[in-house]
């Protein structure tokens, strides 16, 4: 029977089956994750896909408002404190929050699935993601999950600026240098410094 979804990230397919199964196949049909292990699948890159458990995903950063039904439907809409009745209802009940990890291509858990939310990376051409535990955010960088990677603002040995290599670092330095000529000092790194433009 035809599966539901596949797609195809370089020589594996993520495939969701006919019986709403997630798996990673290679293009030979070997199983490189057994359908079922997880809930769902992201699809590959950097060699690294996200995974999660069966359960409810609750993004901290996308709820703008929550609706408390212990205070006779009290819309709260202040941050910290749908962050504290997030963190609260996850540690009275949770097995009823998923749990998300990253594989690598081989299926192995680079990063085990023990996380409250995994920021989506597939197509952002980024360097890291973010990750959250028990109301905790940290950055994980790809290179410390996949060492076939190039370090963090390491360029790649071609000098084509469309290569995928080419880092967000590299192009945010690049940038600067080129809107600034120089005249501002050392590229500042991560921190956005618009001053110069008038901002």
């Amino acid at each position: 029977m035809d599966n539901r979804s596949e797609h195809i990230y370089g020589n594996l397919k993520v495939v969701q089956n006919n019986r709403y199964l997630w798996g990673v196949e290679d293009l030979d049909g070997n199983i490189i994750v057994t359908y079922g292990k997880y809930e769902w699948i992201d699809g590959f890159d950097h060699g690294l896909a996200r995974v999660r458990t069966v359960g409810q995903t609750t993004y901290t950063k996308n709820i703008s408002a929550l609706c408390s039904l212990e205070d006779d439907e009290e819309i709260i809409t202040d941050e910290d404190e749908i962050l504290a009745k997030v963190l609260e209802d996850r540690e009275k009940r949770p097995e009823v929050f998923a749990k998300w990890g990253i594989i690598n291509e081989k299926g192995e858990e680079v990063l085990p699935v023990e996380y409250d939310e995994i920021w989506k990376f597939l197509g952002k051409n980024r360097d890291s993601t973010k990750v959250v535990k028990d109301g905790v955010e940290q950055e994980v960088y790809f290179y410390d999950l996949n060492h076939k990677l190039p370090f963090p603002g390491q360029k790649s040995k071609s000098t084509n600026r469309c290569n995928s290599k080419y880092s967000r670092y590299d192009m945010e330095r690049d940038a600067w240098y080129a809107m600034t000529d120089g005249m501002y000092g050392d590229y500042s790194g991560h921190v956005d410094d618009y001053d110069f433009l008038g901002y």
